[in-house]
């Protein structure tokens, strides 16, 4: 197939194939994660990225590629999750300002759309890292816009940035140490080449005529989703499946499934195969399934079901921010991002307006974000990430809401506490803010969890099981028992002359007596500080711990 030229359909269609490709590999690129804790998420934030992107642009009918660039932008803005995802959506809006009023683009054009992209993703990095998704980006568009050069057609294009961006994925651990001592290459970059792999196979949907729809549920809301109330569907239930097997057809899968429902999806190789589709006999899919290999993951979904509780959903949370705007607005609001009953009514009491779930193991979406700073009846929002890797698309909020945001950069629940102690609902704001920012910073925030692989990290040999204490985001002990890798972190991180305070956040996991009992072990063990115990139900994580 020789093309010369793509349109905004072209463009729909590869993101919606790159979407579904990531779907199928996101969880090699959770696993993925540096550190061997168990919150490796960023194939999750980068898919859940690209399904907002995805319902955007399928609300947008036009040719025009220009026009569809704009719903890309607009969509990934607002679904951003995670850092990998918000540098993915700068990514589509620099390649949507080059693209913007032009109907139809050539191979050259399209490698100066990636590589506006690319300009535009470095430059919303206050500092960017060689060795990252950045780095697979810019070889990518580097590929791009040479071999456009020479001559190749838009798929020649697309295939010789993904070979760069294959090329360059496995030099990023020769680029950064921390890949290199952790045995693996950049997810971030992994999951872009996992989406562009994809969107290279959407000419075979383009040519076959058929529409791949892979907008799933993910708490983010379109208008016209909104103001639709109770929708009727041609076709009730989406059916999900993994045949697995050898030498499967794609082609023959989809001819056989063709008539039984719509929005029909089926990607992967000759061995594994993921199939959508939409329909009202979910058995005759199975059954069509079945006869080309053994199935598996199947998920069966009532869409009526699911869009009717979503629009309880939204009435609910409407008559919730309705009766809160009935109070006279405060100067000061605050939205802080949290996972953990016991944590949830900590932030609350601490004077936090709206929790949004998420942090450790899922990152909220700049959407979500904003929507909870909407929600609060303040005529200023202060956001709390507590998470490094909700950061950007807190500050990606900041551009999209309706009032003003200030984001004070908390990288842990225990910074989140921290700053709150110094917040004031009604004081100056910009006094309120320094202070809550010199509030984090004087504590030292620590973590104890459990390796999901064998590994070293910074010189620390640990085993898949081990327990293990992070400081400030980095590996610094790793042990057998959780009493003993928390009594040797303190040792690490406490000055007796300067610290008398040690607060421990016990998790979900984390038996009330046992807690108490290592309270009482530090304690002993660190006499010269008082010592906190609080509930948090973080899942995962055994202990939040701060010292000051």
């Amino acid at each position: 197939m020789n093309l010369e030229r793509m349109n905004g359909q072209d463009l729909a269609n590869m993101l919606k194939a790159g979407c579904a490709n990531l779907e199928l590999h996101k969880e090699k690129v959770n696993a993925m994660n540096v550190f061997p804790v168990p919150d490796g998420d960023t194939g999750t934030n980068m898919y859940l990225t690209l399904v907002a992107t995805v319902k955007e642009v399928e609300k947008e009918k036009s040719t025009s590629i220009g026009t569809v660039a704009q719903a890309m932008a607009r969509g990934s803005l607002m679904g951003a999750r995670g850092n990998s995802g918000v540098i993915l959506s700068q990514v589509f809006r620099g390649m949507a300002k080059y693209l913007d009023g032009k109907e139809e683009i050539t191979s050259l054009e399209l490698g100066r759309a990636l590589q506006a992209g690319c300009d535009t993703a470095y430059r919303a990095v206050m500092k960017p890292v060689e060795g990252t998704i950045l780095t697979v980006v810019k070889e990518i568009a580097r590929a791009a816009v040479t071999a456009a050069g020479s001559g190749l057609d838009i798929i020649g294009t697309l295939q010789a940035g993904l070979d760069q961006g294959r090329k360059t994925l496995a030099k990023t651990p020769q680029m950064l140490p921390i890949l290199r001592e952790a045995g693996v290459v950049d997810a971030g970059g992994q999951g872009l080449l996992y989406s562009l792999e994809g969107a290279l196979n959407a000419w075979n949907f383009y040519e076959s005529g058929q529409v791949v729809d892979v907008a799933k549920e993910t708490g983010y809301v379109p208008q016209d989703v909104r103001e639709a109330g109770k929708v009727d569907l041609e076709f009730r239930y989406c059916t999900e499946v993994l045949i697995q097997g050898q030498k499967l057809d794609q082609d023959a899968i989809r001819d056989r499934l063709l008539g039984i429902g719509d929005s029909l999806l089926v990607v992967g190789d000759d061995s594994l195969i993921k199939v959508h589709i939409h329909s009202n006999h979910p058995g005759k899919v199975l059954e069509a399934c079945i006869e080309f290999g053994s199935l598996h993951d199947i998920k069966i979904n009532n869409m009526q079901d699911e869009s009717e509780e979503r629009q309880r959903n939204l009435t609910e949370e409407s008559n919730i921010i309705q009766d809160s705007w009935a109070e006279p607005k405060r100067r000061l609001g605050v939205v802080a991002v949290a996972a953990g009953t016991g944590i949830n009514e900590i932030f609350k009491s601490l004077g936090v307006d709206q929790v949004v779930e998420g942090g450790q193991t899922m990152n909220p979406s700049t959407e979500e974000l904003v929507r909870a700073c909407e929600a609060v009846n303040a005529e200023q929002v202060i956001i709390l990430p507590n998470n490094s890797n909700v950061i950007l698309a807190a500050e990606q909020a900041k551009y999209l809401c309706q009032r003003r945001i200030e984001v004070v950069p908390t990288r842990s629940i225990t910074e989140g506490m921290a700053a709150l102690i110094a917040y004031d609902a009604e004081g100056d704001p910009e006094g309120v803010i320094s202070a809550m920012k010199e509030r984090m910073a004087s504590i030292k925030s620590a973590e104890i969890t459990y390796a999901v692989r064998d590994t070293v990290i910074n010189g620390i040999d640990m085993k898949a099981g081990n327990i293990i204490g992070l400081v400030d985001g980095e590996v610094r002990v790793a042990g057998e028992t959780v009493e003993a890798v928390v009594l040797n972190l303190l040792r690490e991180i406490v000055d007796p002359d300067t610290h008398e305070l040690i607060t421990l956040i016990y998790g979900e996991h984390v038996a009330a007596e046992d807690a108490e009992a290592l309270k009482t072990k530090v304690g002993e063990t660190f006499p010269f500080c008082e010592v906190d115990l609080h509930f948090g139900g973080q899942p995962h994580y055994h202990y939040f711990i701060s010292v000051e």
